[in-house]
């Protein structure tokens, strides 16, 4: 039986427990959370799925309550609190795999505190952008040709929280993790993120790598589908996100006629199965590796600082609280 340790037991913590119901190997999990309504709420998600599940699970309030050898930690809590996390764990464990949730750190420094660690102690890592393990996107990825014009486009999704799954995207498509980024067109407007001390921004952030160009854009109207634009000199994609993703697909080898296609975008109750599973039989996932993760995560940590310290007229500012 393989051991799993669930650190957060949010909404988000509470999807990744629903998946590992669904492992082809047997499971010892330990879902750890100081709040007990949290605690609650997972079990009971867990329950409605778990019909079919033969390991062991237990609802627990501390890391000291946890598995002195974990084969794979998946830390969802909020950002603030993920590095104290991870460092309490490898404190009191040996841990093979760490699956970390994005935005990993608010802070700059903690990116070389936690690397330096993980190579300590030769922990395997990956972080939670999940988008390269579409079906629908590796496959575009496979076509792609020439230089990529990348654009995204949607209403209040998160430009802050959300918006380093596009950028991972974009490096997943282009193979690049080299990115100047800018933020020119950010919203003057600094917000309030719906999780209390953290931060929101809607506008648009630009990221230029060789003769790859992205533009990811989040308006401050009502929510809106996310829609994703891939362009090359050869073929065009046009994405509307959804549970029911609609492609049209356009390519100069078929004269630029439109195909329309209809693909199941798969969420994290369906996903992280197959990362904890990929994880316990070769050592391997799809998942974005934490270097390469932690490199557009500091770009984009970066841009975002720059910005806050010039609205707030502060250069002292050295923590941006997105989640």
């Amino acid at each position: 039986m393989k051991n799993i340790v669930l650190i957060g037991a949010g909404q988000l913590g509470s999807r990744h427990l629903q998946a590992l119901a669904s492992c082809e190997h047997q499971l010892d999990i330990q879902v750890m959370d100081p709040s007990q309504d949290s605690l609650n709420i997972a079990e009971s998600r867990f329950n409605e799925v778990a019909s079919a599940f033969k390991g062991r699970i237990a609802f627990l309030g501390s890391v000291d309550q946890l598995h002195k050898k974990i084969d794979v930690a998946i830390v969802a809590t909020n950002s603030k609190v993920r590095r104290l996390v991870v460092e309490q764990l490898v404190k009191h464990a040996k841990v093979e795999n760490f699956v970390l949730e994005k935005f990993l750190f608010p802070n700059l420094e903690d990116y070389d505190v936690v690397a330096k660690l993980l190579e300590q102690h030769q922990i395997k890592t990956w972080v939670n952008c999940p988008r390269r393990m579409m079906p629908f996107y590796k496959a575009i990825k496979s076509e792609l040709t020439g230089p990529v014009q990348f654009n995204v486009t949607g209403n209040s999704w998160g430009l802050g929280c959300n918006g380093i799954h596009m950028l991972d995207l974009f490096s997943y498509l282009t193979d690049r993790t080299d990115f100047e980024l800018d933020h020119l067109l950010i919203d003057p407007e600094i917000m309030e993120s719906k999780r209390v001390g953290y931060v929101e921004f809607t506008g648009t952030i630009r990221a230029v790598a060789g003769n790859n160009f992205a533009s990811i854009t989040s308006y401050s109207k009502e929510i809106s589908p996310v829609s994703v634009l891939i362009q090359t000199p050869t073929a065009r994609y046009s994405i509307q996100e959804g549970a029911e993703t609609k492609i049209w697909i356009s390519k100069l080898e078929h004269k630029w006629a439109w195909e329309e296609q209809t693909h199941k975008m798969l969420f994290q109750s369906q996903l992280t199965n197959k990362v904890v599973d990929a994880l316990l039989s070769n050592g391997n996932c799809e998942l974005t590796t934490f270097s390469e993760s932690a490199q557009l995560h500091k770009l984009f940590l970066k841009n975002l600082l720059e910005f806050v310290r010039k609205q707030k007229k502060d250069q002292s500012i050295n923590e941006c609280l997105i989640t």
